[in-house]
């Protein structure tokens, strides 16, 4: 078998590749664009930078967009005019007809930095609105006046405009002209979209802040909707004045009037803007109102601030922010990153300043905004040593600070719970204990305490778990722990479903008849066997059967200071000590806010009413009740 060469090729001719446009419109909205609303913006964008670019020309030409809604122009299209640089015939193929012609908008001008549109698609995304687009342009220093007419199947005209049509222009600048798109989908999210109220909407959103004479012509005649000043910006705004209209400027744009507001400025990027304090607490992530050169990028745009900055809305403008290939948002790469830590500085000199010249506006925002300190406490110091000040946790003495806990006798040792779960299970016997427990158990408690305690090495920490209160607790005598043998058989036969082992110890207060004492380990095993018996005898139960399991199991201990437990170990009648035994168990599960499983459910379910029905038969004296029980004591005083 022998390998024919592959003959080399007759011609060097090159072809270029076909594009479907359907195909790339499809594209940018379903991939590229979050909605056909932005084909205004695009649009918009398009005529600031074609003034821009008249404007390094000419000084003093006009900044105009005039724009008329499909519902009040006679024809029924949208048009779009604007005092811009204009095209001409070769402009028009090179940046019109061309997709992607990056190297052609670099001659024209059009992707400098100073421009909105450095990524745009441009008139592309028209075609997310529109089947057809027709554009009449003259370029600055040309007298012609040239039309462009493109279509979405992908075909386009371009033509010279006769002097004495109607489109022919007398002054530089654009018009661009869309035609309502004739669908039958009565869900066409582009319906409605040319007109009036959706185009003043779009505006009133997109480019309020632009330095631009943008007017839309409704049926009651011509409206301005540009021209806004950014608080910041305003020379005129000093003082209270300042502060008042960013408070105003944050409950039309979040709805919420601010606790604070605190001014935002990096030099390097050009950025500046407004951070206002929510009055409730915030969510994990916030997002922020993001403008680039006075064009809103979108109103939930996060990476411009930190993220344990999430106690704050913010409104950013800036100049040379990158974004994405859609404008909606911001490229995450290492100038973004740069430009948020210095933000977050900002942030941080506002937060020590407050804490140093007024503690109780600070206290007043982290009453609020306590889990937003807390999250950048673990990273700053400077937060961290305001948080250990200023802000209180929950301790088995109240509310009390971490430089408190510290101040307290016996302070130079901070015991905490590691856990919401064994705080609450040593709060308390700790109380009587006379120990003071710290709750860790809250999120970011735990790098806090370690961070503090890093930066504070007189102060040391121990750990405190729930089953080493029975340390605490009084052993019985000898003689006591053989008459409680018979309730603890009891006791072990009722709860060994539950894996919990019973115990019998003297402990304060006294009125307290049980407690239930359960550390993670133990917990991991309760979730462990609950996880088995909803397997079964499959693979997987044999295979989680066969995982080691950890030390340690929950330990129920009834307090034998209680003269009801003392008396219950009296009792012959075993019925009367398992149902007592449940009755205690399911209520230390509850005063404990142990999670329930479905054996706890079922005996907290059976317990009580299993407790009213024989104390309901005590009362009527029913054979075999307790007040019928006669020589063990019963339930008589």
């Amino acid at each position: 078998m022998t390998h024919q060469p592959i003959p080399e090729a007759s011609s060097r001719a090159t072809d270029t590749f076909q594009v479907d446009l359907r195909g790339i419109v499809d594209l940018l909205s379903h991939h590229l664009y979050s909605s056909p609303r932005v084909y205004l913006r695009e649009l918009v964008q398009n005529a600031v930078d074609a003034i821009t670019a008249r404007a390094e020309l000419e000084p003093d030409c006009p900044h105009e967009i005039e724009i008329v809604p499909a519902d009040v122009a006679p024809d029924g299209c949208l048009h779009i005019r604007d005092t811009g640089i204009g095209l001409d015939e070769a402009s028009i193929r090179d940046v019109l007809a061309t997709i992607g012609a990056s190297s052609k908008r670099d001659e024209l001008g059009f992707s400098r930095e100073s421009f909105l549109g450095q990524f745009g698609i441009g008139l592309l995304s028209c075609f997310l609105v529109t089947d057809r687009i027709r554009l009449s342009t003259r370029r600055v220093g040309d007298e012609s006046t040239w039309r462009w007419v493109g279509h979405a199947d992908g075909t386009y005209a371009v033509s010279l405009v006769a002097p004495d049509d109607p489109e022919h222009r007398q002054q530089p600048g654009t018009e661009v002209v869309i035609s309502p798109r004739r669908s039958a989908d009565s869900e066409d999210p582009a319906a409605g979209l040319l007109g009036e109220l959706s185009v003043r909407t779009l505006i009133e959103d997109y480019a309020a802040y632009l330095p631009v004479s943008i007017s839309v012509t409704g049926a009651d005649g011509p409206a301005q909707l540009a021209g806004r000043r950014f608080s910041w910006e305003d020379p005129a705004l000093t003082g209270t004045d300042r502060q008042r209209v960013a408070r105003g400027l944050a409950v039309e744009l979040f709805g919420f009037e601010p606790l604070d507001v605190i001014e935002l400025s990096d030099t390097v990027s050009g950025v500046r803007g407004m951070a206002f304090v929510p009055p409730a607490p915030a969510g994990s992530r916030a997002a922020h109102r993001v403008y680039a050169r006075r064009m809103l990028v979108g109103d939930s745009v996060t990476g411009i601030l930190p993220d344990w900055a999430f106690f704050v809305r913010a409104v950013i403008d800036g100049d040379r922010l990158d974004l994405t290939a859609s404008r909606e948002s911001l490229q995450d790469g290492e100038a973004l990153g740069e430009v948020r830590d210095r933000l977050g500085a900002s942030l941080r000199r506002w937060l020590s300043r407050t804490a140093a010249t007024d503690p109780g506006r600070i206290r007043r925002f982290l009453a609020v905004h306590h889990l937003g300190a807390k999250a950048m406490a673990a990273e700053d110091d400077e937060m961290l040593e305001i948080v250990a000040e200023l802000l209180t946790w929950e301790t088995t003495r109240g509310q009390l600070s971490l430089a408190d806990v510290a101040a307290l006798p016996g302070g130079s040792v901070i015991t905490y719970a590691e856990s919401v779960e064994d705080f609450r299970q040593i709060a308390p016997l700790a109380q009587v204990l006379d120990l003071t427990v710290l709750n860790a158990g809250y999120a970011y408690d735990a790098a806090i305490l370690r961070r503090w305690l890093a930066r504070h090495p007189e102060t040391d920490s121990r750990r405190l778990v729930p089953s080493e209160l029975t340390a605490r607790f009084d052993e019985l005598t000898p003689a006591e722990a053989t008459a409680y043998e018979s309730l603890l058989e009891v006791a072990g036969e009722v709860l060994a479903r539950a894996g919990v082992s019973p115990r019998v110890r003297r402990f304060a207060p006294a009125q307290m008849h049980a407690v239930l004492l359960v550390d993670r380990s133990a917990r991991h095993e309760r979730d462990r066997t609950e996880v088995l018996d909803s397997l079964g005898d499959g693979p997987w139960g044999q295979l989680l059967g066969a995982v080691a399991k950890p030390a340690g199991s929950p330990v129920f201990v009834l307090n034998a200071e209680n003269l009801d437990v003392r008396r219950l170990a009296d009792s012959r009648d075993r019925d009367l000590q398992r149902v007592v035994v449940e009755a205690l168990y399911g209520h230390a599960l509850v005063a404990g806010h142990h999670p329930l499983r479905a054996f706890d459910s079922a005996l907290v379910a059976r317990a009580l009413p299993t407790l009213i029905e024989r104390t309901l038969d005590a009362a009527a004296g029913a054979p075999g009740s307790p007040g019928a029980d006669s020589g063990d004591g019963g339930w008589r005083r």
